[in-house]
């Protein structure tokens, strides 16, 4: 996509221009006290949306066509219909049982909620800061003389090493400090860009561009559109995650042993978890970070006598900054960028930020390295050639195998992209009208409900970011508004599901992967129960109100209503869904019958080509899955490492 420079963007309108003010106008109906004038909600969309030409033309051409919509049933366009039919109009849209229409309805606002609550205006009118204050990273280290940026490249370069890792989050940066410290040569691609915490603002509008693939909109199609965040810039995931850290449960253990991977019984791995565990330095998290919200299940729990506590994170000197997804602004979230990338680097590793891995060299079977390309001096494209004794890909669960696959490797083997669990989420907000729940300065997940891990349901607190969360806030006009309004009385936990269902990867257009997820009946239905359980906790420690993550009657006000949302005939596409675990995509075995990789990590029939990232996990954990991936890749370079001596 081409950008627009800033010269020629300045005082660039949406075609259309008054059909978009139409809508404005609609989704702040009956609002008259707004900290913003709705043509500058228009503005800063104009602003946002006019910057690349793909979204420009495609936003004008969408409200070009729903402008035409309302001739159906009125026999007039939008923008010719008073201002009560229009919020009429679109209401009913909205509050739709057709799917098609209610997600109309929706698109078309997102948008113009999100200009609204991510302007520095409106978080000022409510009290929140709209950027961290900046703080001066630590005096440069010698370690940070052995990363080589593309853009510092002027001509292609070839290098030679021991072992080439694709990747710098919980798998690459892991395999990549242990076989440094080994003792071979290691060298390090990253498709990202190494950042230090003066740049990380924690808000969202800098922080996802900069630091997430595909800019955060990778998303699962199939039954329901289920948005999956990947990291992107050294750090991998580990930069933009919870922290939050949980070991591989001994039931999850013991079934990998009964599947024949006897080497992953719970004392076997037991030692490589205390490694990770000791280096990123996991502990108990804070009550006085973790913030009310914690108070608040805490009582609730206590009344129905459920099992809950705090969650352990990866931190040092935590002070509860709550934006652990966009990058910590103390660097106290032990993510690899911090521990385990200057390890390798100390140990003389050698890290290349800014290549994208497209090929995988291979000399007859055998897999030799690979070829990178990335933004030289002047823009120029650059590209690195990797010669390697052992080629690691670690780029994550959803692009290592699309870098198989687009390769032409493992050719017969089906586990290859498939087997995709993803830890589906959904979550429940309550209102608290006469409890300040301090959102801005708590951690966003530190409190768990672990009472109904053995039924597949996990509670974790997950509050995020102002402008994220008020953009899907539901309603138009003053519902809406008055709901953004209550954000310091919200209260917002989050429940995911061990899913059974499973879906696969394959290469998509561009860099975007093609994800498929079947979320099936079972999960579904864990998952409005786990939507029921909180919000029995929630109305138990006081909520006035609920919202749901629903598109169909998200608002609860009355305990006794929840029996009425739990008998819903719910499919999966009624449902606002999350997830942010994606793993098993290249599965750990014993054959190619069953699996796609060997209990080395190296690829059936392709030696030297190793995965060692979330997708060498070969069931649903049913917890977060950094910590797993992180112990896998310990044992992963003792085997590699063995392989080549």
């Amino acid at each position: 996509m081409k950008r627009i420079p800033s010269t020629e963007n300045q005082g660039r309108k949406i075609h259309f221009h008054g059909i978009a003010l139409a809508i404005v106008d609609t989704v702040f109906y009956d609002s008259p006290e707004l900290p913003l004038k709705k043509e500058e909600i228009l503005e800063g969309l104009e602003e946002d949306i006019g910057q690349i030409t793909l979204a420009y033309w495609g936003f004008s051409l969408f409200i070009a066509l729903f402008n035409l919509f309302p001739l159906l049933k009125y026999g007039k366009t939008f923008i010719r219909l008073s201002q009560l039919k229009r919020f009429e109009f679109l209401k009913s849209l909205m509050d739709s049982k057709s799917f098609i229409l209610r997600t109309l309805g929706n698109a078309i606002c997102l948008p113009f909620k999100f200009s609204y609550v991510s302007s520095p205006d409106v978080h000022e009118s409510m009290g929140i800061p709209y950027r961290k204050e900046k703080i001066k990273p630590e005096p440069e280290s010698r370690w940070m003389r052995q990363i080589f940026p593309a853009s510092s490249f002027d001509t292609d370069e070839t290098i030679e090493a021991d072992v080439v890792v694709v990747g710098t989050g919980a798998g690459g940066a892991v395999v990549a400090k242990e076989l440094a410290e080994k003792g071979l040569a290691v060298a390090i691609i990253e498709a990202g860009h190494f950042y230090r915490r003066d740049v990380f603002t924690g808000n969202p509008k800098d922080m996802i561009p900069m630091t997430y693939r595909n800019g955060g909109i990778t998303a699962t199609i199939g039954n329901a559109f289920i948005p999956l965040q990947m990291g992107k810039a050294v750090g991998g995931t580990t930069l933009i995650n919870s922290a939050t850290c949980f070991r591989t449960p001994d039931d999850v253990l013991n079934q990998w042993v009964t599947d024949g991977l006897t080497d992953f019984s719970p004392e076997k791995i037991a030692p490589y978890f205390e490694r990770v565990e000791e280096i990123i330095h996991v502990q108990e998290c804070e009550a006085k970070y973790i913030g009310p919200i914690g108070e608040v299940i805490k009582q609730g729990c206590d009344k129905f006598g459920y099992s809950c506590g705090p969650l352990k994170h990866n931190t040092i000197d935590c002070e509860g900054e709550g934006v652990c997804t966009q990058g910590c602004p103390k660097d106290a979230k032990q993510s690899t960028n911090l521990t385990y990338i200057p390890k390798a680097l100390n140990a003389a590793a050698q890290l290349f930020t800014g290549f994208e891995v497209k090929d995988i060299l291979t000399n007859g079977d055998r897999a030799i390295g690979i070829k990178a390309f990335g933004e030289g001096k002047n823009g120029r494209k650059v590209s690195l050639t990797c010669f390697a004794k052992a080629t690691v890909l670690s780029c994550g669960t959803l692009i290592t195998p699309t870098i198989i696959q687009k390769n032409h490797l493992v050719r017969g083997n089906k586990w290859i992209g498939k087997n995709l669990t993803i830890h589906p989420a959904i979550y429940v907000g309550g209102i608290f009208p006469d409890k300040d729940m301090k959102n801005p300065y708590s951690i966003p997940q530190g409190y768990m409900i672990d009472e109904f891990h053995d039924e597949g349901l996990m509670f974790e607190g997950g509050t995020p970011p102002f402008m994220i969360i008020a953009t899907v806030m539901p309603g138009i006009g003053k519902e809406y508004i008055d709901m953004v309004s209550s954000y310091h009385h919200l209260g917002i936990f989050g429940c995911m599901a061990k899913d059974t269902s499973t879906g696969f990867v394959r290469p998509g257009i561009g860099d975007l992967p093609f994800i498929f997820y079947y979320l099936n009946k079972k999960d579904t239905e864990n998952l409005i129960q786990g939507m029921t359980i909180l919000g029995k906790v929630f109305f138990a420690a006081g909520a006035k109100k609920l919202f749901l993550s629903t598109f169909d009657h998200p608002i609860v006000e009355r305990p006794e209503d929840l029996e009425e949302v739990k008998q819903r005939r719910w499919t999966p596409k009624n449902l606002l869904l999350s997830a942010y675990h994606a793993v098993g995509t290249a599965k750990i075995g014993l054959t190619g019958k069953d699996s796609a990789i060997d209990t080395n990590h190296q690829c059936h029939n392709v030696p030297g080509l190793f995965v060692v990232d979330g997708s060498s996990i070969p069931t649903s954990l049913g917890v977060n899955p950094q910590v797993t991936i992180m112990a896998l890749a310990t044992r992963a370079a003792e085997k590699i490492a063995k392989l080549l001596d």
